[in-house]
């Protein structure tokens, strides 16, 4: 079927316009998608959000080369998602769940911010910080400054992760009570 034939059945909104893209360049995109992602199940989820790109821009869109049209967007999606991939290996989803841990401190006062300002209580926390044994201070600093999970931090101090979320639980109490104490809470 003709690159020309398809497009004009996305543009009747005929979905087996996507079908005769799926039978045409379905194992072409996939396997350029797993180029650039080294997995075939993210390969596959990236080739049907592209089908799902290319069926919302045509129309309006009428590209010349059908083919050409949808590596391109193949390979934008491919990369963000690489990138995606990289940043959770890098702590992805730790963010949500420190900043958790850390809301049971700040739970009595709903707007820390209205009573003082964001530098002055960044001060005490590091003075806070400074006051610790070193290892609670890299743990503290690990979990919650470079948003790493109990696992890596166990690992890259070798100490088990009920060590650590002990040493957290600690730190984080002694935290609250050296805000309240300086009257930021």
């Amino acid at each position: 079927m003709s690159d020309d034939a398809i497009i004009s059945m996305l543009e009747q909104r005929d979905e087996s316009g996507l079908r005769a893209i799926e039978q045409q360049y379905g194992n072409a995109g996939r396997h350029i998608a797993a180029q650039i992602l080294g997995s075939d199940e993210d390969a596959q989820e990236v080739f049907q959000d592209t089908l799902l790109r290319i069926w919302n821009a045509i129309p309006p869109e009428r590209p010349q080369n059908l083919f050409a049209y949808l590596c391109t967007v193949l390979r934008r999606i491919s990369y963000n998602k690489r990138e995606k991939n990289i940043a959770e290996k890098r702590g992805g989803g730790q963010h949500a769940l420190a900043l958790d841990e850390l809301d049971e401190i700040t739970a009595g006062s709903d707007d820390v911010e209205d009573v003082v300002s964001e530098r002055l209580l960044q001060d005490a926390v590091n003075q806070f910080l400074s006051g610790l044994k070193p290892e609670a201070q890299a743990i503290f600093i690990q979990r919650y400054g470079n948003l790493r999970s109990v696992a890596f931090i166990a690992d890259a101090y070798d100490i088990s992760e009920s060590k650590v979320k002990v040493s957290l639980m600690r730190t984080r109490k002694k935290l609250q009570s050296f805000l309240t104490k300086e009257g930021l809470l």
